[in-house]
């Protein structure tokens, strides 16, 4: 399809929107009322920024209340063919001619900014270096080390606090959208659960019986390192496909646990002898002993973990045909089908996000072109406007021409009779002389 084809079809998808839009402007705005019977109307005396001054707006409405304002054109979009929630907040009346932006566009601003972004990367990378050091000097009494612990603590203080003020500017971005978010979720959980150790220690004091619990708690702070997650887009696509294969998983493991508990309880049945033995070579005596250490087993032989050990020292007492049957039926169940369906669970799912990744960017790609042909659209209907009002003040230029000469036209007309109607005057002025003069002969 050629340039001329793709801007008749953007011009016949424009055009209904553009009635609905005439509609509304009469409907809403009362644009009839500022038309005079031939349809023209006077230029627009105000400009939008004139609505944030209230005084203005009361002179406006008093004055010419169905008259035309002139609106800056829409002119700052972050992203081709998407208009996005930034884009309307910097496109607003009021927002466009205030002195200072608010604050939820500079905190967005801050937020996006490639500066800040690789600032907060490196400071995630850091305070988890850090928190490592911290964990291995924290024990030894070294005295030659209090300096190195100082300076960990004063950074990591320094690091909770510059991740508070992240949570805060993404509050003043958009509180609503902010906890609609899981990883801003996850991150105000992690980054408020370090303040607790502390809030403890001031709250009631450095007691020996709360020691153990701040000390456990403050563990908790190498759960911040997981803030790099939600830095990558493929660490957060792994994460989804690991959170959606575990909900697709729910049933086939309730159906592994159902094999293994059948199995559990077999082998504590079958294997009491083995269990009961009073030999003392055997290594995995206690192996089926009762249903949680025959779980504890059934689990070593599903990660085939030692598994033809268990089954020599079992033949030692049990039925060798029947141990090796139930080992290896248990290996053909659990290792080989379960392990496989649930590799297959996280290839599908991993498909599925692909597949979803790829229609997205799809979408993004069609939105690009639709958006570079409504550019060629407008660039078309602006030659053409330039072309017609090069016309029409070509019209306008010949009809200028042409009531010149029309008007010089006349008024040589004019002087023309002026001098004929002179020389009759003056040739009845001559004849009367002449009577004259032969009357007085």
């Amino acid at each position: 399809m050629d340039e001329s084809g793709i801007a008749n079809k953007l011009f016949e998808e424009l055009t209904p929107q553009a009635e609905i839009f005439r509609s509304k402007l009469i409907e809403d705005f009362h644009l009839l009322d500022s038309l005079d019977v031939q349809g023209q109307s006077d230029a627009p005396k105000f400009y939008s920024k004139d609505f944030t001054d209230k005084l203005q707006v009361q002179k406006m409405m008093l004055d010419n209340p169905a008259g035309l304002v002139k609106f800056q054109v829409y002119s700052s979009k972050d992203e081709v063919g998407k208009v996005t929630k930034a884009d309307r907040r910097k496109n607003r009346v009021r927002n466009k001619n205030s002195k200072n932006p608010p604050l939820n566009i500079w905190a967005h601003f801050v937020l996006e900014s490639s500066i800040f972004q690789y600032f907060m990367l490196f400071l995630i990378l850091s305070n988890s270096i850090a928190l490592g050091i911290q964990s291995e000097v924290s024990g030894d009494s070294n005295p030659n080390l209090a300096g190195l612990k100082q300076a960990l603590e004063i950074f990591d203080y320094c690091s909770l606090f510059l991740f508070m003020v992240e949570i805060l500017l993404k509050w003043m971005d958009d509180f609503v959208s902010f906890w609609k978010n899981g990883w801003n979720i996850f991150d105000f959980f992690v980054t408020v659960g370090s303040f607790v150790p502390e809030i403890i220690v001031l709250t009631v004091g450095d007691l020996k019986e709360l020691r153990v619990i701040v000390k456990n708690l403050r563990v908790f702070r190498i759960l911040r390192s997981l803030k790099m997650v939600s830095r990558f887009q493929q660490a957060r696509l792994i994460a989804l496909a690991i959170t959606k294969a575990f909900k697709a998983m729910t049933f086939i493991m309730l159906l592994l646990l159902l094999f293994a508990y059948i199995f559990a309880i077999a082998g504590v049945i079958f294997f009491d002898s083995y269990t009961r033995s009073d030999r003392e070579d055997l290594q995995y005596k206690d192996s089926f002993s009762s249903i949680t250490r025959a779980l504890i087993t059934l689990f070593q032989l599903f990660t085939l973990d030692q598994w033809y050990k268990v089954m020599m020292d079992m033949w030692k007492v049990a039925d060798r045909f029947f141990t090796t049957f139930y080992i290896m039926l248990w290996i053909c169940i659990g290792s080989f089908t379960f392990r496989n369906i649930f590799v297959g669970i996280m290839v599908n799912n991993f498909q599925s996000i692909r597949n979803d990744l790829f229609e997205e960017v799809k979408g993004h790609v069609e939105t690009r072109q639709i958006a570079r042909n409504a550019e060629k659209f407008n660039e078309e209907l602006t030659r053409q406007d330039q072309k017609l009002k090069a016309r029409r003040m070509t019209i306008h230029a010949n009809q200028q021409l042409l009531a010149e000469a029309a008007h010089q036209t006349g008024s040589q007309e004019q002087t023309q009779s002026a001098s004929a109607e002179n020389v009759r005057s003056s040739g009845s002025d001559t004849q009367e002389v002449v009577s004259n003069d032969s009357a007085t002969r």
